[in-house]
């Protein structure tokens, strides 16, 4: 072409093909995995994966792009009237598969111009197809050597099996027999005299060669030919021992199954090219020929497969000889080295941080034997390999992958976060500090001297936190905690001071004036000095100390309050300069005033407070407007024991109180009615 222009977005690659002023468009739906890539990737004829099952490619983090042929040629053609002939209008005779895998090469100089926007790995393409499509496939790989994996599936006539030798099996597609839409019309002069043809489909799958190809058959469809492309399968094979990379081309016809469907027994043989070619796992088998047949081949393939220069393989295999494999401690800024490869021009380098290489740390080239890395991470394990790339272009074998670690260092100092006694446990006391880099765990050490010559307590611990017992109230404690890994064990932290007191609980609120919130808590210390009042409103994150209280207190009124505003408390108790952990955090939107006064803007009852109790408690309820209310008391059978509170009542914050000096220890029921608001709770008397 004269001139290619690409773009990707909305996950859709659209190539621009010119030639003279025209114009010619390829556009295709590329599913990517998740991630940034690079991502190895799988052309599809005329699907996403072909007609190979898309988990082989999606479970594998593998981009699958389908080839939709139409847009260069029709299936059934009309000579000189298809798309193709828009650039070029005298080609009025070419076949289908040379328009065909035209097509594939210029989807991947597309890919090519769009590397910034589109993250595939173009050192690890595939193309796929089957039947007509596995012919497809067969043709754009033997003609563009970008393709790095070829799979042809079941392509039959015209495809993987040779015209001589289909000419003598009977009712199946020979020359004579097959489309003429797929190939040049001249061709067909040697349908009457195909042992003159001056070539055969074993050198197309030779064409392949040193890249990857996979066919494969199925012998319950006479129209295939399936022995005729096991004989041509075992002929090109031979091209690709002699080059030494034998691995590389494999054949599976196995039956019993629909045209075009993959039995169960060859989607590991699959799995294992699409591993070893597309994703670099070098340990994968894939000298893999299946076939029910043992047709004399020496009729066939009367050669002996040559022997190369030396005897070496076409291709050199570097080997990784810096660091050694798997080995441990290093720095994190290292030059890694490998042997040279004869003939080769440049050297592609892979860094991951796993072993099939679907994360890519460096992805580069060099013409040098060696590369130097930086900026590793401590305590991390990392793989590489190497592929050499000789004059001509083409790549020699991947070098078997080699691991290393680098070296981790000690842990840091751990920081500390906070020691406070449980809820209702003083007994009970969780430590917090933070994660701390290359730690393993932890060791917690307690005392009750500042010098640790008397430790209460020394344990380890997997995680930030530590829950320890036998803690004691009023008593001050000294801790510290150390980081270790298998480098050992890193500095103790600076030392924390804690005294075990035990956290006021069961806060709540009342607004019990216009300016008035009413805090009511229960003291669950008996050591304390007296307690911390904290409050935020709704505009600020954190929370400010407003005012202190004596030893036992269990209330305290807040009288700097506004209207319409939301207020959280929580209360500390305190010893000394030691403090507890907090009470429950409660919250209270104020009411404003209305015409005529303080007016509450919803009906509410409160929980009782104190509960459980004995013998008196005390009940608060909001009223939004002048109301008949009443109040009444129920044991849990439904009961009525007493009418609490029977009156016209004026808007606003109500309590009452009880005295349940005649009633045994259990649970009752009180609740209220007011025009047609009704609620009840749940209060307990203990003796």
């Amino acid at each position: 072409p004269d001139s290619i222009i690409a773009a990707f977005a909305d996950d859709t690659l659209t190539v621009h093909i010119f030639v003279d002023g025209n114009s010619l468009t390829l556009s295709s739906s590329v599913i990517l995995p998740e991630g940034g890539g690079p991502f190895p990737a799988v052309i599809g004829m005329g699907g996403p994966s072909g007609s190979l099952p898309s988990s082989i490619f999606s479970s594998r983090n593998i981009a699958m792009i389908p080839f939709n042929f139409g847009q260069v040629m029709a299936h059934t053609q009309t000579r000189g009237a298809e798309p193709i002939n828009t650039l070029y209008p005298d080609l009025t005779y070419i076949g289908a598969y040379s328009a065909w895998s035209w097509g594939v090469s210029r989807l991947i100089d597309g890919l090519e111009l769009v590397q910034n926007e589109l993250p595939i790995d173009l050192k690890h393409l595939a193309v796929t197809g089957c039947s007509f499509a596995g012919k497809m496939a067969l043709f754009a790989g033997a003609f563009d050597e970008r393709i790095a994996l070829t799979i042809a599936q079941e392509s039959g006539g015209g495809g993987y099996t040779t015209w001589r030798v289909s000419e003598t099996l009977g009712t199946v597609e020979t020359l004579s027999r097959t489309s003429h839409a797929w190939f040049i019309e001249d061709m067909f002069q040697f349908s009457t005299a195909v042992s003159r043809l001056p070539h055969d489909h074993h050198e197309l799958m030779a064409m392949v060669a040193p890249r990857a190809l996979f066919v494969t058959g199925n012998p319950d469809y006479t129209w295939l030919a399936d022995e005729s492309g096991y004989v041509g399968s075992k002929a090109a094979k031979e091209v690709w021992k002699a080059l030494g990379v034998s691995d590389r081309f494999g054949f599976g016809i196995v039956g019993g199954h629909m045209h075009c469907s993959v039995p169960s027994s060859q989607i590991p043989e699959i799995e294992a090219f699409v591993e070893k070619f597309l994703l670099g796992i070098d340990s994968v088998n894939t000298e893999i020929a299946t076939s029910p047949y043992n047709t004399n081949l020496s009729t066939w393939i009367p050669w002996s497969t040559p022997t190369l220069e030396n005897g070496d393989s076409f291709f050199g295999k570097a080997s990784l000889t810096n660091p050694e494999d798997k080995q441990k401690d290093l720095e994190t800024t290292l030059t890694l080295e490998w042997s040279k490869v004869d003939d080769a021009v440049l050297y592609s380098f892979q860094l991951a941080s796993d072993s099939k290489f679907t994360t890519l740390i460096v992805n580069d080239s060099t013409t040098d034997n060696s590369k130097t890395i930086t900026n590793l991470i401590n305590g991390k394990t990392y793989y590489w390999r190497v592929q050499a790339k000789n004059a001509e272009g083409l790549y020699g074998p991947l070098s078997n992958p080699s691991s290393f670690s680098t070296y981790i260092p000690l842990p840091e100092i751990p920081q500390l976060v906070s020691a406070f006694a449980m809820p209702g446990r003083p007994d009970y006391v969780n430590l917090t500090w933070q994660n701390t880099h290359y730690a393993d765990q932890y060791l917690v050490q307690i005392a009750v001297l500042e010098d640790f010559s008397r430790v209460f307590l020394s344990s380890s611990a997997a995680d930030t936190t530590k829950n320890l017992r036998g803690t004691n109230e009023g008593q001050r404690y000294f801790w510290r905690v150390q980081a270790k890994n298998v480098a050992g064990s890193g500095p103790w932290s600076d030392t924390g001071v804690f005294t075990v007191i035990a956290a006021p609980t069961d806060l709540e609120l009342v607004q019990s004036a216009l300016n008035e919130i009413t805090l009511q808590w229960r003291d669950e210390s008996e050591v304390e000095d007296g307690f911390i009042i904290e409050r935020k409103e709704s505009s600020q994150s954190t929370f400010a100390l407003i005012d202190t209280v004596a030893a036992d207190a269990e209330e305290y009124i807040d009288t700097t309050v506004e209207p319409e505003n939301t207020y959280t408390y929580r209360v500390r108790a305190y010893l000394g300069d030691g403090v507890s952990a907090s009470s429950n955090e409660t919250s209270l939107l104020t009411t404003a005033l209305n015409d005529d006064g303080f007016s509450p803007s919803d009906y509410a009852l409160s929980q009782n407070y104190p509960n459980p109790f004995n013998p008196s408690t005390r009940i608060a309820f909001s009223l939004p407007k002048t109301s008949p209310t009443k109040v009444v008391l129920y044991d849990l059978l439904g009961r009525e024991i007493r009418t609490i509170l029977n009156q016209m009542l004026e808007a606003g914050v109500h309590e009452i109180a009880i005295d349940a000096a005649d009633l045994t220890s259990g649970t009752y029921i009180y609740k209220i009615q007011s025009g047609d608001f009704t609620q009840s709770k749940k209060m307990i008397v203990q003796r």
